[in-house]
């Protein structure tokens, strides 16, 4: 069970990286601020996260990229 546990921790682990790679937003680090600063407010869910952080990346209708 250790062994499951330890794949599972490194599967999620090389899934953040890839997506801080891609640019793709973190829902956790989100959930993790939200707790801190709003605990009062009920925390958007990660489908709804995702949609306001692509629609504030594309605001301006470019990309906030190096290349």
């Amino acid at each position: 069970m250790r062994a499951w546990e330890q794949m599972k921790t490194a599967v999620k682990t090389v899934s953040r990286h890839c997506k801080t790679i891609f640019g793709m937003p973190n829902y956790e680090r989100y959930l993790e601020h939200h707790r801190t600063h709003h605990p009062d407010e009920p925390p958007m869910s990660e489908r709804e996260y995702y949609v306001y952080a692509l629609q504030n990346r594309y605001a301006d209708g470019k990309a906030n990229r190096c290349c």
